[in-house]
C-alpha cells in the first residue's frame, strides 16, 4: 500500500482561533506567583501584589519565535526549565516585522513567523504559553521583540489592549511593550509608551516593562505615566562591563524607577563569541546585590536544523541542537550545557527557592499543622503527614481528598478542624511524547493546521484518498510502544502501511508509517496508548482529528479589472468554480447591472463612469463549502462615477468585537441595516418582507443561517469566538457585515 508525503511544516503560527485553554489552567506546582501574587512597583522596587515583599526573580528569554526559536515554544520545555533550571519567568520574544538591530527595515522576518504578518495564528501559541507558565506557577513576559516598535504603535496598542483583557486575571503575566529601541530618543519612547499602557490599564494593573534609548542600555528612563511601570536595562557581558552600565541601573532604583533586566548574555552582543566567565559573574554578583530580576539569553540549543545562516549562537544554554532541536522531556534530560549554560544554570540553581514552604510560613499556625509535603503524582496517600487527631478540609478534592488521597497533579491547602493550615503540593509525572500526535484540522483541498496532506496517488495517479503520516516511528519519544486507535473509523481510519509513493519523503520510503485516512466528513476521537518507560509515566492521550470540506475558488481569471467604455473581459466571470460548482453573480447586490453586461463568460463594459462589486455565488457540493467572492471592476473613471452610492452600500461593513458593552450598528441610511448588542443581532430594512441571515466562518463555513421578519431580533449566542461574516439578504439587496465574537 502507498502513502502520501509528510512535507515537514516549519509553521508552528496555524490561522486559526485561540483556545481560551489558558483560562482553564490551574498551577500544577507552587511556585513564585503562588507566593507574591501579581508583580507591581514601589518606588524603585517591584513588589508583589499579594504580600507587598520585594520581588526577585530569575529565569530565561526564549530565542525570537521564528523557525529556530519557535520549537521551543512548548509546553515540555516550559514544565522542565522550571523544575530543572529553576526558573521563576521566561520571555516570548515576539518577532514583529524585522530582526534589524538597528532599527531599520533590511532584513525582515518571514510572514508565517512574523506578528505583523500572521497574528492570529499568535494567539494559539501565545495562550499555549500562558498556560505553560500557569501550570509551572511562574512569570511570563509578553515582549514586544522590536526594535522600533515605536513604527508598529497602532498594532502595539490593539495587541497589548487584547491581551489584556484576555487575561485580566492571570496574574502571571508582564507584559513588555518595546524590547530594545535604538535610534529613538526617549521623548518618542515615552510618546509610544503613553499611548500603549492605557489599554492595558483598562483590564489590568500587572507589570508594564518599557525599554530604554540605545539597544536598552538606560540612558534614560521614567517620567512614563501611570502605575506599575517598570523600566529595562539589557547587557552582554563580553561587552558592556558592570562598572559602566550597572550604575545606570542602581541610580534609576534609587530615584525610584524599578529595573528589570529582560535579557542578558555571557557573549559578546551579537549573541557571538566565547562566554566572558569574568565579567558574568560580576554581573551575577550585581544583580543579586541590587536584587534586580533577571532572564538570560536564551533558551535554545547553539545549533539550530531550521537555522540558515548557519550561525551558532553560543548564548545559547544547551550545547548541540543541530541534529534535532530539544523539545521534548527525554531530550531534554539528557543535553549538555554549552559553555555558557555551564555558568547560568548554577546561577539559577543557586536560587532555586521552595515556594511551598515559604508560603505556608504565610497560613494559619495551629497544633494540626504540618510541614510542606510534595509527593508524586504515582503516590497513593499523604495522610501519613496528617497530625494524630486532627481532620482535614481540602482546597481542592481533585488534587487531594479530605481523606489524603492523592487524585492528580497540583497543590493544596489542607485546613484543619483548628483553623491551622498545611500545603501539599503533588508533582506530575512526564507524559511521553508520540511524534506529531496532536489536534489536528485538514479539509478536502489538503490543507491543514499541522502539515500539509496531498491526495493519496498510485503510481496512475487514480486514487482519490487522502491521507496524512503521523510517524515513520514505533515507539514514544521516551521509548515505549505505542498504538494509535481512532474511536469514529468512519470518519477517520488509522492504519500502518509502506511507503512506496512518489510522495515519501527520503526519511519514509520503503518505510511502515502510522497514518490517518480521512474517510468522511467529521470530527473523530483519536486515542494513543503507551505503557509506562522509566522515569515516563504510562500514556493515554485524546486528541481530536478534524475533516472538513474545502473552500470553494474562483478561477485566476475572477480578479479586479478597469475596462474603457465599450470593452469586454471575455474570461472574468466563468460560470463554475475552480472546483466546477456552478456560479450565479449579483452586481452591487443586484441581479444586473446597467454599467456591465455579462455574455458568456465575459463582461462588456458600458458606456458610463462606475464601479462594481461583482460578487460570484456557488452552493455547497459535495467536496466543497458554499462560495461568496467579490471583486472590483471599474468603468471609465471611478473618480466620477455616477452610482458610487450603490457600490459602496455593498460593500462589507466591517464591526468590532461584541464585548457585551455598547452597542454595534451598521450604517442605518443603508437599505438594509443590522444592530450588534451583546451577541443579539436585529435586522431591518426600508422594504417590507422576509430577510435572510447567513452566518460564515473565516473557513467559509455557514455556521447559521435564518429567515426573519423586518426588524426582528435573533441570537448569535451559541456561536463559538472568532471570526464571521454574517450576510444579510432581502431579495437582490445585500449587507455583509464582518463581526468578531471575542469571549
Amino acid at each position: 500500500m502507498k502513502a502520501t508525503k509528510l512535507l515537514p511544516c516549519l509553521l508552528a503560527f496555524a490561522a486559526i482561533p485561540a483556545m481560551a485553554a489558558a483560562a482553564n489552567a490551574t498551577p500544577k506546582r507552587i511556585g513564585p506567583v503562588s507566593y507574591y501574587g501579581a508583580l507591581h512597583t514601589s518606588g524603585g522596587k517591584i513588589i508583589g501584589a499579594k504580600n507587598n515583599e520585594e520581588a526577585v526573580i530569575r529565569g530565561m528569554s526564549l530565542f525570537w519565535s521564528d523557525a529556530t526559536g519557535i520549537p521551543y515554544y512548548n509546553k515540555n520545555v516550559i514544565s522542565w526549565a522550571a523544575e530543572n533550571l529553576p526558573m521563576d519567568v521566561f520571555r516570548f520574544a515576539m518577532g514583529i516585522n524585522y530582526y534589524d538591530s538597528n532599527g531599520g527595515t533590511s532584513n525582515a522576518l518571514d510572514k508565517s513567523y512574523s506578528y505583523a504578518g500572521a497574528p492570529e495564528g499568535y494567539m494559539t501559541t501565545i495562550d499555549q504559553m500562558v498556560e505553560a507558565a500557569i501550570e509551572n506557577d511562574i512569570y511570563i513576559i509578553l515582549d514586544w521583540h522590536s526594535h522600533r516598535a515605536d513604527s508598529e504603535q497602532s498594532i502595539a496598542k490593539d495587541f497589548f489592549k487584547k491581551m489584556a483583557e484576555k487575561y485580566k486575571d492571570v496574574p502571571n503575566v508582564i507584559y513588555e511593550i518595546f524590547n530594545e529601541p535604538v535610534n529613538q530618543g526617549w521623548n518618542q519612547i515615552q510618546s509610544y509608551a503613553n499611548a500603549v499602557i492605557p489599554g492595558i490599564r483598562d483590564y489590568t494593573q500587572n507589570l508594564v516593562l518599557v525599554g530604554t534609548p540605545s539597544w536598552s542600555q538606560m540612558t534614560q528612563y521614567g517620567g512614563v505615566s501611570g502605575t506599575n511601570v517598570g523600566y529595562v536595562l539589557h547587557f552582554y557581558a563580553g561587552t558592556h562591563g558592570v562598572g559602566t552600565y550597572g550604575g545606570r541601573a542602581t541610580q534609576a532604583k534609587s530615584s525610584g524607577n524599578a529595573v528589570f533586566i529582560t535579557e542578558w548574555g555571557t557573549t559578546n552582543a551579537d549573541g557571538a563569541g566565547s562566554p566572558s566567565s569574568g565579567s558574568t559573574q560580576e554581573w551575577m554578583s550585581f544583580m543579586d546585590q541590587n536584587n534586580i530580576s533577571n532572564c538570560n539569553w536564551s533558551l535554545r540549543a547553539v545549533g539550530s536544523q531550521y537555522a540558515t545562516d548557519g550561525k551558532q549562537e553560543t548564548s545559547a544554554i544547551f550545547d548541540g541542537g543541530s541534529d534535532g532541536d530539544l523539545n521534548t522531556v527525554g531530550k531534554l534530560n539528557s543535553a549538555s550545557y554549552s559553555a555558557s549554560g555551564k555558568l547560568v544554570q548554577p546561577y539559577l540553581a543557586k536560587h532555586k527557592r521552595d515556594w511551598a514552604s515559604m508560603l505556608a510560613k504565610t497560613l494559619k499556625t495551629g497544633s494540626c499543622a504540618f510541614n510542606a509535603t510534595t509527593v508524586k503524582e504515582s503516590e497513593t496517600s499523604v495522610a501519613s503527614a496528617f497530625k494524630s487527631g486532627c481532620t482535614y478540609t481540602s482546597s481542592n478534592e481533585g488534587v487531594v481528598t479530605s481523606t489524603g488521597d492523592v487524585k492528580s497533579a497540583g497543590y493544596v491547602i489542607m485546613t484543619a478542624n483548628d483553623g491551622s493550615q498545611s500545603v501539599v503540593q503533588v508533582t506530575a509525572i512526564p507524559k511521553q511524547t508520540i511524534p506529531n500526535f496532536q489536534d489536528l484540522s485538514c479539509n478536502y483541498s489538503g490543507t491543514c493546521s499541522v502539515n500539509r496532506t496531498v491526495a493519496y496517488s498510485d503510481k496512475d495517479k487514480s486514487s482519490k484518498k487522502k491521507e496524512w503520516i503521523l510517524t515513520t516511528d514505533t515507539k514514544t519519544l521516551e521509548g515505549s510502544t505505542f498504538t494509535v486507535t481512532s474511536l469514529n473509523p468512519e470518519i477517520v481510519e488509522v492504519k500502518k502501511a509502506s511507503c512506496v509513493s512518489d510522495y515519501c519523503s527520503n526519511t519514509q520510503s520503503g518505510k511502515q508509517v502510522t497514518m490517518y485516512e480521512f474517510k468522511g466528513f467529521g470530527t473523530a476521537k483519536i486515542v494513543g496508548t503507551a505503557p509506562a518507560a522509566t522515569g515516563f509515566g504510562a500514556l493515554n492521550d485524546t486528541i481530536t482529528v478534524t475533516f472538513t470540506k474545502a473552500p470553494n475558488k474562483m478561477t485566476n481569471n475572477f480578479k479586479n479589472t478597469t475596462l474603457a467604455f465599450g470593452a469586454s473581459a471575455p474570461k472574468l466571470v466563468p460560470d463554475t468554480t475552480m472546483y466546477h460548482t456552478k456560479v450565479t453573480y449579483t452586481f452591487n447586490g443586484k441581479e444586473s447591472s446597467p454599467y456591465v453586461t455579462k455574455s458568456g463568460n465575459g463582461l462588456t463594459a458600458g458606456n458610463q463612469n462606475a464601479i462594481v462589486r461583482i460578487t460570484a455565488n456557488s452552493p455547497e457540493a459535495d467536496n466543497y463549502l458554499e462560495l461568496h467572492q467579490s471583486i472590483t471592476v471599474i468603468v471609465g473613471d471611478s473618480t466620477q462615477a455616477v452610482n458610487k452610492d450603490e457600490y459602496y452600500a455593498s460593500e462589507p461593513v466591517v464591526v468590532p468585537p461584541d464585548t457585551g458593552v455598547g452597542i454595534i450598528k451598521t450604517k442605518m441610511t443603508l437599505p438594509l441595516h443590522a444592530t450588534i448588542a451583546k451577541s443579539m443581532l436585529s435586522v431591518g430594512s426600508r422594504d417590507a418582507g422576509d430577510i435572510n441571515v447567513d452566518v460564515f466562518s473565516v473557513t467559509g463555513q455557514k455556521v447559521l443561517s435564518k429567515t426573519m421578519r423586518n426588524n426582528a431580533t435573533m441570537s448569535l449566542a451559541n456561536i463559538p469566538t472568532g471570526s464571521y461574516l454574517i450576510v444579510i439578504t432581502q431579495d437582490i439587496k445585500q449587507l455583509n457585515v464582518k463581526w468578531n465574537k471575542a469571549e
